[in-house]
């Protein structure tokens, strides 16, 4: 802003100057060229005739006169006009240096070239041409009678003086508008700065601390001006501000006490809900289990009538039968074939009898005794008992034991139970040999209690594997893959009902001519509930 001020007062102050200067020179001008004016016309108003014009002496009186009137007058010559217009005018006679009188004086040119110019134009002639550097003006004055022009009256004036002092006076100028045109912009300057840019300054202030979050910024008023109007009507501003910033906190304030009650009440609501729904799912659960052990029971005593009746009309003459075969069996009479087919016939009726046990103990089966039981030992136990039929059958036999699980509760003939006939349907599953990888792990499960833990058994094996159809009929009574004489369809279906009444369960993964994949899981309390 000082730099505008400085600029503005700065061209107002060169452009007064010039036009001062301009002014002073035009009134010096002036001057000069009434005072030349006026010799020419006191040359010419003293000579009325050619005679008069060609009387040197009178003439030369009379230059000097005027020479000594006038300061500064340098020099004075009279010119006389010959009668022919070509020819070069004549000096008559000269007040001051006689250097006009000499003919080959390089001025004397400057000066008839003017005087041929005077008698062409018949008027006084100034020239200013030569001022800057000679501090010189020239005149040429016609000297007329009877309307001819007959003479003329050239003169030299000094411009030094003059031109000392309008320097001088355009120093003096110069330095009275510096020290004005400082005085105004010192002045300009204080009258902003206390009228404008201390005021705006403190406005500005207020506005960044309000911008920050300062309500309590208040602008002074001191001037009833615009800047005064302005700084009211901030303040205003910031006291609505600072009103509607309260009462929103307040606002805000009474929002949170209702979220803060309301999460409390959705929270309340929410862990009832919760509550609720574990122990409907609980009793879901009890349901179910109910709702299974009763249709085991069912079953399971149909079909324990089923086997009781087959076990009474069919065991007893299946006994008397295979007694009888014995008794031939030991005739020595017998020819080979003959024997051969009597044993045939035994081992048909064994096989039978072996039918109508399993279906006995399927139906029958009794609730479990449980006892702490390392399934390690037990599961080795059960593959000591196979462990010829590996060798004969070529089968790789991997073990991968964790012997920091926990004991499980459990019943260990019928875990035993359990483990044999899986391990034997994973030998059936691989008659041309294979590989079986036994793995005991702890397992955990989504939704598991946290107090509750279990213990997984993978039995992976490399046989001929199942189909989707037959995957999902596998745990069906009396469904079986073996080939005829091989199951009875038995196994895995007792096998899934001890398990189950252990608190546990079965899974089976496989794929056909890959393997397949069984995972029996015990939770370590022997699902005691």
């Amino acid at each position: 802003m000082t730099l505008i001020i400085i600029s503005i007062v700065g061209v107002s102050a060169i452009t007064t100057e010039w036009l001062e200067a301009r002014s002073i020179q035009h009134t010096v001008e002036d001057n000069v060229r009434n005072a030349a004016l006026a010799v020419g016309r006191s040359v010419d108003q003293n000579v009325t005739s050619l005679a008069q014009l060609s009387n040197q002496e009178a003439r030369t009186k009379e230059l000097e006169k005027i020479l000594a009137t006038l300061p500064d007058l340098l020099n004075i010559v009279m010119y006389e006009f010959p009668a022919e217009p070509g020819e070069s005018p004549l000096p008559i006679t000269s007040a001051g240096p006689k250097e006009l009188l000499l003919l080959a004086h390089p001025r004397h040119e400057r000066a008839r070239d003017l005087i041929q110019r005077v008698r062409k134009e018949r008027r006084p002639l100034i020239d200013y041409a030569d001022r800057k550097n000679t501090h010189r003006v020239f005149l040429a004055a016609p000297i007329v009678v009877k309307e001819v022009v007959i003479g003329a009256t050239y003169a030299e004036f000094s411009t030094l003086q003059m031109d000392e002092a309008l320097e001088s006076l355009l120093q003096a100028s110069r330095t009275r508008r510096l020290l004005t045109g400082l005085a105004i912009v010192v002045a300009i300057n204080l009258f902003l700065y206390f009228k404008v840019h201390r005021p705006v300054k403190r406005l500005l202030t207020a506005v960044e601390s309000v911008s920050r979050g300062t309500m309590t910024s208040v602008v002074p008023v001191e001037e009833q001006d615009e800047l005064g109007e302005l700084a009211g009507t901030f303040n205003d501003m910031v006291k609505k501000i600072r009103e509607a910033t309260h009462d929103n906190a307040q606002l805000t304030e009474s929002l949170r006490a209702m979220n803060d009650s309301l999460q409390l009440k959705v929270s309340e609501a929410t862990a009832e809900v919760l509550q609720k729904n574990r122990a409907l799912a609980h009793t879901n659960e009890l349901l179910s289990a109910a709702q299974r052990d009763s249709a085991r029971a069912q079953r399971l005593s149909a079909l324990g009538q089923m086997a009781a009746t087959v076990a009474h009309k069919i065991g007893t003459p299946l006994t008397a039968l295979s007694g009888h075969i014995q008794l031939m069996a030991e005739d020595a009479t017998l020819s080979t074939g003959s024997r051969q087919r009597l044993q045939t016939v035994e081992a048909q009726i064994e096989r039978t009898s072996k039918i109508i046990q399993d279906l006995l103990l399927y139906a029958r089966r009794p609730e479990p005794v449980r006892s702490p039981l390392d399934l390690n030992a037990c599961v080795a136990e059960c593959l000591a008992l196979f462990q010829p039929e590996f060798d004969r059958r070529k089968i790789a036999l991997a073990t991968e034991w964790d012997h920091q699980i926990e004991k499980v509760e459990a019943d260990s003939q019928q875990l035993h139970e359990v483990f044999h006939s899986l391990i034997e349907n994973a030998l059936d599953a691989m008659p041309d040999g294979g590989a079986l990888v036994i793995r005991i792990s702890p397992h955990a499960e989504l939704g598991q209690p946290d107090h509750r833990t279990s213990v997984a058994v993978d039995l992976i094996d490399t046989g001929c594997g199942m189909n989707a159809a037959q995957l999902v009929q596998i745990f069906q009574p009396f469904f079986t893959t073996k080939r005829a004489g091989r199951g009875t369809g038995l196994g895995l279906a007792s096998a899934l009902e001890t398990v189950r009444a252990h608190g546990g369960d079965i899974t089976v993964e496989s794929e056909l001519k890959k393997g397949s994949r069984f995972t029996i899981v015990l939770p370590t309390d022997g699902g005691v509930r």
